[in-house]
């Protein structure tokens, strides 16, 4: 069973839609080096950190690590763009995935995490503006 009561985006959700949700998600890993993401291509899933680090490298040459609690995924499932950086594995990674066929519909049904997911694209919009 994954446990997903670490992800700040799932914080605060009761303890039965968290197993609601859990139930859903697959444990993929990745050996350090890996990469886990490549810009452009096509996602397919919702990434959250279980274990591990990664460092996430944007196109402008900016980066920035991720490790448990921390998510990746959801602008390639809510925009049909592609990815939009290149993730790579620090360490040995265990995620915990949810399908864009899962996702969606999870998002309509919890306004809250929709809100939270707003603001983490808030976040890297900032962030991305700041210090080009």
């Amino acid at each position: 069973m994954v446990d997903i009561k670490q992800a700040k985006l799932f914080q605060g959700l009761p303890e039965s839609e968290l197993r609601s949700l859990e139930k859903q998600m697959k444990i993929v890993k990745h050996p350090s080096g890996h990469e886990i993401v490549v810009k452009g291509e096509n996602g397919v899933g919702f990434m959250i950190i279980l274990d591990g680090t990664v460092t996430v490298s944007t196109v402008q040459g900016k980066s920035r690590k991720l490790g448990p609690g921390d998510s990746f995924g959801e602008m390639a499932l809510l925009d049909h763009e592609g990815r939009s950086a290149n993730i790579k594995a620090d360490t040995d990674v265990s995620l915990a995935t949810i399908p864009e066929w899962n996702f969606k519909p999870f998002l309509k049904e919890h306004p809250e995490v929709t809100y939270r997911l707003l603001q983490v694209l808030s976040q890297r919009v900032r962030q991305a503006e700041s210090d080009h």
